[in-house]
């Protein structure tokens, strides 16, 4: 990816809303003047019009000069990438398009793995069980390793003899439903092109992450992919599937900005985030909760209430920041992302497969050792069915 083109990209997105604001209120200063303030307006624009253009070019060289001498590391790099996707994802233009992640596997080191290429080499230690890790927005598969000396979910699955982690790297700011779709179809190759014969197959999201997940095996499922057969346990990590507060709020605050004109760019500027972002608000997973709908009416519920595939046992934790989850704060705040109830899965789901708990906020819960023990308890590998003997000795007795 290009570093510096994000940098340029970030420039130009921040500076838009405030050279709109400025000229809205520059408008109507200038306009209470009357013929009397022409001459003067004429300079201001033209003056306030070389100062932003000037930073914007002082974006795009600061850019140039990142790509052309500065040592990055790849980490790093990755983690902008991913913001930048979160954030502006759909939107990226012709300059920005190398900006841009293409959904696939990603080997240990972080290397891209289409099914084209050799899945053996890239998985040297491949089982018939496999583990498909979906991150959450403005993230990369790395959220799966573990910090502060904690191993993580990616370290544990290692250590299993039994399960090979899958991770999966892909651009969140676009659709939920469409990145719902890439993952469908990518399975379906990766799972035909795999080393091995796949006897089973687990689906592991974290926040956005769990709606891509859902999204891809009701798709897979009506698309009659043969790996959707295979699955038998999705966990979702804190995911919104009943809706995000914080992208409520961002709606609201849109629209009320956009009620007058000297604020209108500020809204317009907010309006412009990531449609990947919006599919938040009321969990979208499925193309008829957004098509021919405007996104950014106020707290419009589109999202139709998707049941759980069959067939398939489900799990679902969530937190709370409190350290009781029936206290108030707690209830109201959630783990500051996502609230218990949206965690808990839509109306529905099995409370039995509903884990609550307390003191930990969004990012904390994934590297939670008790977290970790509990989903690689889900994760065992389901017990090979025995061959009936008629069919192995030819039917006789």
């Amino acid at each position: 990816m290009s570093l510096g083109a994000a940098v340029a990209l970030t420039t130009r997105r921040v500076v838009e809303p405030v050279e709109g604001m400025h000229r809205a209120i520059a408008r109507r200063w200038f306009g209470a003047l009357g013929a009397a303030g022409e001459p003067t307006r004429r300079v201001h624009d033209t003056v306030s019009g070389l100062v932003y253009g000037a930073i914007r070019l002082a974006g795009a060289a600061v850019g140039v000069a990142v790509d052309a001498g500065l040592p990055v590391e790849r980490r790093g790099a990755d983690s902008v990438q991913a913001i930048v996707n979160g954030l502006w994802g759909d939107a990226l233009g012709r300059h920005e398009e190398r900006l841009g992640i293409t959904m696939g596997v990603r080997d240990p080191a972080g290397r891209s793995v289409g099914p084209d290429c050799d899945l053996a080499a890239a998985f040297p230690t491949a089982t018939a069980h496999l583990v498909v890790l979906v991150h959450g927005l403005v993230k990369t598969e790395r959220c799966w390793r573990g910090t502060d000396g904690h191993g993580g979910i990616y370290r544990a699955l290692e250590d299993h003899p039994a399960l090979t982690p899958v991770p999966v790297r892909y651009n969140s700011g676009l659709r939920v439903s469409v990145n719902g779709e890439e993952l469908a179809s990518l399975l379906e190759e990766v799972v035909s092109a795999w080393p091995v014969p796949v006897h089973s197959i687990a689906l592991v999201g974290h926040s956005m992450g769990g709606l891509v997940v859902r999204s891809a095996g009701a798709l897979a499922r009506a698309a009659g992919h043969r790996w959707i057969d295979e699955v038998h346990t999705v966990v979702a990590i804190a995911t919104p599937h009943r809706g995000a507060p914080l992208e409520k709020a961002a709606n609201l605050a849109a629209w009320c900005l956009r009620v007058a004109p000297e604020t209108r760019p500020l809204g317009d500027f907010l309006n412009g985030r990531s449609v990947g972002i919006k599919d938040l608000r009321f969990g979208a997973i499925a193309e008829e909760d957004w098509s021919q709908h405007d996104s950014d009416a106020l707290l419009a519920n589109t999202v139709a209430d998707h049941p759980l595939l069959a067939g398939i046992d489900h799990h679902f934790i969530t937190s709370v920041v409190t350290t009781r989850p029936s206290h108030p704060i707690g209830v109201a705040m959630g783990d500051l992302l996502v609230r218990a109830v949206s965690g808990s899965g839509r109306r529905g789901a099995d409370t039995a497969d509903v884990v609550l708990l307390g003191g930990l906020n969004h990012f904390e819960v994934l590297h939670e050792p008790a977290v970790i023990d509990r989903v690689m308890g889900w994760l065992e590998p389901p017990p090979l069915q025995a061959v009936p003997a008629h069919i192995t000795d030819g039917g006789g007795r």
